[in-house]
């Protein structure tokens, strides 16, 4: 677990970003790995700093973001994450670093390591923020956590950890919560996956101490290098090194299922926003049809009953005996009798959307309104601006639709770096305002339209089971209701999780290792 940082002396000069935690990034440089391991750093953007007036009123709203990158990838550094667009409103943003991979989220399931490192050091960088904020302006009374990705599961999961309980006040999920089918190690799998881990670096694991002895005298690099190790499918099953449940004991973050923590309002209730992008499934698509000239799709196409348990990851908690019966009924649901090929594309994005993110949506929001009684506000943003993500997710030369990380692009200026030939345009300059203003004013008050301007209608919280959201759409914010219900309806009969207890182990086995 992470140890507070030491102080320092005199004035710390603090104009550069701190390195990034070692790393593969398998969307931008996927050849090589970058970072080190003294990367657990922060960094504070404030509008001004304050004077002794300022401090008696009490501050400025504070953001901390949570970057997403599958717990694999990605840091809270300005080359993506700058303040430029935020800090139009009076607000103290916040990036953080965590550590990542195998490195963040290695576990033996015991107490010798129980896992969820990256977790405890967001925690940490919580912490820091609620002792230190206010002499950066900002107010540690009313604090934001906000992230997308494996960023907003991991919001998700803050707001259901004690070690996170009391260092903020509200929460925003974009395109992912702890229910999505990757943010979860299901009970034996973290074993197998370090013994592995063990294997391939030649450290004998009797048992975990000496496991996890050995393994920390291995450079990080070759402990990150292992990754592709555990690829069978392109990059799936993504993400290995995954949130765990951990045995119970002082500093555990999560010791039962996210799953049972909603189902039994096991979680703050403070106002939560949450949403996804309309084309989710655009994160995994281009990468099948772009990268080794398709052999993915077709590979897809003709082993859909042994490949879709991998890559949709159902398999990971469907009783075995059901597995080839979901396979079948996904496969007619999104294709009828149609291949699996460049006619089908948009079919094959909204079944990944479903299964990766579109349901465990529902279910969260679900709970949330069963259980909760703080405001829950849902937003589905179908705006397709001048650039998509879809590019750097292994296809620049067709459309998809509004990627899985579209919406970033008007939250920071993360498209200076990565579409450097595609400014963004006057009508994306309006998305900029919109979000960051809808963003602005739920940290500010955890009501999104306080006031409603021109441009967006009065955002209600979702109050029924319509399910009532913001839709951010192409010519016009509106709300709406019952997003994509047949796709919902058909995963929800689906049943593709056996009855867990609340440690999320199937009733019907306990694992061996």
């Amino acid at each position: 677990a992470p140890k507070p940082a030491a102080a320092w002396s005199g004035i710390r000069s603090a104009k550069e970003d701190a390195e990034i935690c070692t790393q593969r990034n398998i969307y931008t440089h996927d050849d090589e790995i970058v970072g080190g391991e003294d990367c657990l750093y922060l960094n504070v953007y404030t509008p001004k700093l304050p004077t002794e007036g300022d401090r008696l009123k009490g501050g400025y709203p504070v953001m901390i973001w949570l970057h997403g990158g599958g717990w694999v990838c990605g840091a809270g550094h300005s080359e993506f994450y700058h303040p430029k667009f935020l800090l139009d409103h009076d607000v103290v943003l916040v990036t953080v670093n965590y550590r990542l991979g195998p490195l963040g989220f290695l576990s033996t399931e015991d107490t010798t390591c129980p896992g969820n490192n990256g977790l405890k050091d967001q925690t940490m960088s919580f912490r820091w923020v609620h002792e230190n904020i206010a002499a950066f302006g900002g107010d540690p009374n009313r604090v934001t956590i906000f992230g997308e990705s494996a960023g907003g599961a991991s919001v998700h999961y803050h707001m259901m950890s004690d070690l996170s309980k009391g260092l903020f006040h509200r929460a925003i999920s974009q395109s992912g919560t702890g229910h999505c089918p990757w943010a979860l190690t299901r009970p034996g799998s973290a074993r197998r996956k370090a013994a592995k881990m063990g294997e391939l670096l030649d450290c004998p694991s009797k048992n975990s101490k000496q496991l996890l002895d050995c393994l920390r005298t291995r450079d990080s690099v070759d402990i990150i290098a292992t990754d592709r190790s555990f690829q069978v499918f392109g990059y799936c099953p993504m993400i290995p090194f995954r949130p765990v449940i951990e045995p119970v004991h002082p500093g555990a973050f999560l010791t039962e299922d996210p799953a049972f923590s909603t189902k039994h309002g096991r979680l703050l209730d403070i106002p939560w926003m949450t949403g996804l992008t309309s084309q989710e499934g655009a994160l995994i698509a281009p990468g099948l049809y772009g990268r080794k000239n398709g052999e993915l799709i077709r590979k897809l196409n003709k082993d859909f009953p042994n490949i879709a348990p991998i890559t949709l990851l159902f398999g990971e908690t469907c009783p075995e005996g059901e597995v080839k019966r979901v396979a079948s009924e996904i496969r007619e649901f999104y294709f009828g009798d149609a291949p699996i090929d460049n006619s089908t594309r948009f079919n094959v994005i909204d079944m990944y959307s479903d299964a990766w993110f579109t349901h465990a949506a529902y279910t969260a929001i679900r709970d949330y309104l069963e259980k909760q009684s703080s405001p829950i506000y849902y937003y589905y943003f179908a705006y397709r601006g001048s650039a998509s993500f879809s590019r750097i997710f292994g296809d620049r030369d067709h459309n998809y639709g509004v990627s899985h990380a579209d919406e970033l692009q008007y939250l920071f200026p993360v498209g200076e770096q990565l579409f450097k030939d595609t400014p963004l345009s006057e009508k994306d300059h309006q998305m900029v305002d919109i979000i960051t203003s809808l963003w602005y004013n739920f940290a500010n008050s955890g009501n999104p339209t306080p006031e409603v301007s021109g441009q967006t209608p009065k955002w209600k919280p979702v109050r029924t089971r319509a399910f009532e959201h913001l839709h951010i759409g192409q010519d016009d914010v509106r709300m709406s209701e019952n997003l994509i219900l047949e796709r919902i309806n058909f995963w929800e009969d689906l049943q593709i999780r056996a009855a867990l207890d609340n440690n999320g182990v199937p009733h019907q086995q306990k694992d061996e290792l």
